[in-house]
């Protein structure tokens, strides 16, 4: 492309861009298509055009752009980048896999980033673990290597490594120390390590931090349901409740363990019942259930 040519690609960007400013997508569309049209190797005008479709909420459209621009430059790192970010914008965690396949993590360490993080959103934590300390063993500095560390921590929870998912936690600490989420996760770690005293002060400012999140009393009643401070397990699992639409079995069964807990034995048999309706395999509801039933029946509490 000479520099006359270019000049006046620029230029037709710049009025396809005014267009959309003011709203009239049409004739932006129509601008970017010729362009595209005149010059099938300009990405911008792919990238543009590919955002417009999105924020239209045509995904599938601005998906086709894009194919279309890496069938016919399948070398284009930048352009692999681009359409994999819009991918993970829109959840589309699998998408973002074959998009990135491909790619050298060595030379574009980013996409490692990006496939751990699917990965994770997948459920598949192992790929995650992979991706992730991929990343961060490329030792690209970015603003993301301490988001990296959040994330194995919570990729190692998943994985029940609890010793490695604290070393992470540590790690993302420099930057995130008053973010609740990575309070939380010291919570949850410090739980599974019999670290009460650290779980409930963790616990403690992850609350502070941020009162309006639902799965800080979740964990907050587990701890103290596991500390033997049982009105405040039934205090923040009653608020975790009231917060969500669907609480699981687990939650209903472990407030019916406070409620027994406390001797409020007709409570607990509510919450015991309540958690068998939602899982009938619930063998902690069980459990409950026939130890509060038993009570009742003989008015013998031996818990």
């Amino acid at each position: 492309m000479g520099i006359n040519s270019k000049y006046k690609i620029e230029l037709r960007m710049k009025f396809a861009q005014d267009y959309e400013a003011t709203g009239d997508n049409l004739h932006a569309m129509q601008l970017y298509y010729s362009i595209i049209k005149d010059e099938p190797d300009y990405a911008e005008a792919y990238f543009s055009l590919a955002e417009l479709f999105e924020k239209q909420g045509n995904i599938e459209s601005a998906k086709k752009i894009l194919t279309d621009h890496l069938y016919k430059n399948p070398e284009n790192n930048l352009a692999r980048l681009f359409y994999a970010q819009l991918l993970l914008r829109n959840s589309q965690w699998e998408d973002v896999i074959d998009v990135l396949q491909s790619l050298s993590i060595t030379d574009e360490p980013i996409a490692a980033f990006f496939l751990g993080y699917s990965y994770f959103m997948l459920k598949n934590y192992e790929y995650a673990k992979i991706n992730f300390q991929h990343f961060i063993s490329s030792g690209k500095k970015t603003e993301l290597l301490q988001e990296t560390f959040i994330y194995l921590a919570k990729t190692e929870i998943q994985l029940r490594n609890f010793e490695s998912a604290l070393e992470y936690a540590k790690k993302s600490e420099i930057v995130y120390a008053n973010f609740w989420e990575l309070n939380l996760i010291f919570a949850i770690i410090h739980y599974h390590l019999d670290m009460y005293t650290h779980a409930i002060s963790s616990i403690s400012k992850a609350r502070r931090l941020n009162a309006n999140e639902p799965i800080v009393y979740k964990w907050a009643g587990k701890i103290f349901l596991k500390v033997g401070e049982y009105l405040k397990a039934e205090e923040n699992f009653h608020k975790y409740i009231g917060m969500v639409e669907y609480p699981a079995s687990e939650i209903y069964s472990e407030l019916g363990e406070a409620y027994l807990k406390t001797n409020k034995i007709k409570d607990a048999l509510q919450y015991y019942e309540l958690a068998l309706k939602i899982d009938p395999l619930n063998k902690f509801a069980v459990e409950g259930k026939n130890k509060a039933a038993s009570i009742l029946q003989t008015g013998t509490n031996e818990i």
